[in-house]
């Protein structure tokens, strides 16, 4: 079932998304999360919204093994965010990040956490967070879609792959 499941999109043609993925040092430019077996929430410019699953033809979905119970907190959660704008802000700070190496912490990461915009996979985070799972707990502010694709690679839903065609 894919009620409460997070999906991947990876392997971007277009300009902002091969940036997103070389930013993340990845292959996922995107991450969603299902609220019922059609449909998902998406974080994107002009807002978090709803959207049917099948705008994103082939995503990669978790499997995480969802009570009835776990899949209403997370859409119930997802609720919660409908509307939200879209953080543009995040970019700045993943550029610093794919230049220097090191996570964005301190007063900025304090900044973008408590912003109520939303990018991508902050969002699927933070619905996460609120339904109670907190899939990222030595990660506290800036979680990005290659956060997701490692997160996804370690518990065996990807295969894990080198960033052959992603420019490092």
């Amino acid at each position: 079932m894919l009620t409460g499941q997070i999906g991947l999109r990876r392997h971007s043609t277009g300009w902002v998304g091969k940036c997103i993925e070389w930013a993340t040092r990845s292959h996922t430019h995107h991450v969603v999360v299902a609220v019922s077996e059609t449909v998902c929430i998406s974080a994107e410019p002009g807002g978090a919204r709803y959207r049917p699953i099948t705008d994103y033809p082939s995503l990669v979905w978790s499997r995480f093994g969802l009570t009835t119970a776990q899949q209403d907190l997370i859409r119930d959660a997802a609720a919660d965010y409908e509307g939200r704008p879209y953080n543009y802000a995040i970019y700045g700070p993943l550029l610093w990040q794919r230049i220097t190496g090191r996570k964005v912490d301190g007063w900025v990461a304090q900044w973008l956490a408590r912003r109520p915009n939303e990018n991508c996979s902050q969002l699927s985070d933070d619905i996460y967070t609120l339904a109670g799972f907190h899939l990222f707990p030595d990660i506290p502010e800036l979680v990005t879609p290659g956060d997701f694709e490692r997160l996804f690679e370690s518990l065996g839903w990807l295969e894990t792959h080198s960033l052959t065609g992603v420019q490092q």
